[in-house]
């Protein structure tokens, strides 16, 4: 089997929690050859970990010069997203970029253009595309198992001031202050827009309000939207981040269509829940956390089989351009329409 020689530029929380696990499980699918980290002694000490001494970088410029690299893994913090998939790019690195892939629709186009001219590929790592409760759902809805979906209610609390404090994951400065529009809400729900649009297609227009935050880590402590979808769907998503659930079940994500609902409490819970009009009902399981290996098995099939990559940056782009749709939504309180164009969720990449 083709093995894909990969270097990762970003070696923090993000890859020793997520995608290092992942790549671990398709060692006969990627062989990584570098890494970059701006902190070499982690560079290092994560080269050592995976078998090698030579290729360790703490500039990615630098790494994306060795010719034997066929491709790059950037899992930088947010505001470096852009720099560091520009230069795989211009490299000529086929590209897989953590999500958001750029902070602000005007640099993810940019990045668009670029992947467009060079003619590499490149997979936005939007796990949500991958995870497969998402593509049970997405299944369910399909084949019509609930009806006609009409509109859904999806509900995030979090705690994200607390976990500041206890997780090294949330601690990271960038997190605390950040220098990009959204701050907490572009990082987290860049990941509930998503997959509302995997599931249901483009989003037509936004209508928001929120509640402004007196912390740094984000402009409103809570953001309630109503989307309104191409395909006649309606949904209210919101979004609180400085609170706690304290009643179980929790509200998470419920589908309404003319036949029945679809209910899931919460990413890891293991069950989609269906249940119908006359009273049946299902609980269908499924195998939490799978998004980071899936979308790394995309990403190989894209590369050697020429297969559809799921999560592209036009798709990524139409996530990013809802997010600040909301925010304009809030800020001039008014309706905001999108213009689905060559973002649209239905288009693939080649």
């Amino acid at each position: 089997m083709q093995r894909i020689k990969i270097g990762i530029i970003g070696l923090g929380e993000a890859w020793e929690r997520l995608h290092a696990p992942a790549y671990s499980r398709l060692r006969d699918k990627f062989e990584i050859t570098a890494v970059c980290d701006r902190d070499i002694g982690r560079a290092e000490s994560a080269a050592a970990e995976l078998g090698f001494t030579g290729g360790v970088y703490s500039d990615c410029n630098k790494m994306l010069k060795d010719a034997d690299i066929e491709a790059a893994g950037v899992m930088v913090p947010i505001p470096e997203n852009f720099e560091c998939g520009r230069a795989a790019i211009n490299a000529g690195k086929h590209l897989i970029a953590e999500k958001p892939f750029a902070s602000s629709p005007k640099t993810a186009k940019e990045l668009i253009r670029l992947k467009n001219q060079s003619g590499v590929k490149v997979l936005v790592a939007e796990n949500y595309r991958y995870d497969e409760e998402n593509a049970l759902m997405k299944k369910l809805i399909g084949e019509h198992r609930i009806g006609n979906p009409v509109y859904f209610i999806d509900n995030h609390v979090t705690e994200i001031q607390k976990d500041m404090l206890t997780d090294p994951f949330a601690s990271a400065e960038w997190r605390k202050k950040p220098d990009f529009k959204g701050g907490a809400f572009l990082d987290s729900g860049v990941h509930h827009i998503a997959r509302h649009r995997f599931l249901f297609g483009n989003i037509e227009r936004v209508f928001a309000c929120g509640r402004p935050s007196d912390v740094g880590f984000i402009p409103y402590s809570c953001i309630n939207a109503l989307l309104s979808f191409e395909g006649n769907v309606a949904g209210h998503y919101s979004f609180y981040a400085v609170g706690k659930e304290t009643q179980m079940p929790a509200v998470g994500l419920r589908i309404y269509g003319t036949g029945g609902e679809i209910y899931l409490e919460d990413r890891d819970c293991g069950f989609v829940n269906v249940s119908y009009k006359d009273g049946g009902h299902e609980a269908i399981p499924y195998k939490n956390g799978e998004g980071y290996h899936n979308e790394l098995c995309n990403f190989y099939e894209a590369l050697v089989n020429d297969a559809d990559i799921v999560s592209s940056p036009e798709k990524e782009l139409g996530d990013i351009e809802a997010v600040y749709a909301i925010l304009e939504s809030i800020g001039r309180e008014r309706a905001v329409r999108l213009n689905s164009g060559f973002n649209s969720e239905e288009g693939h990449e080649k």
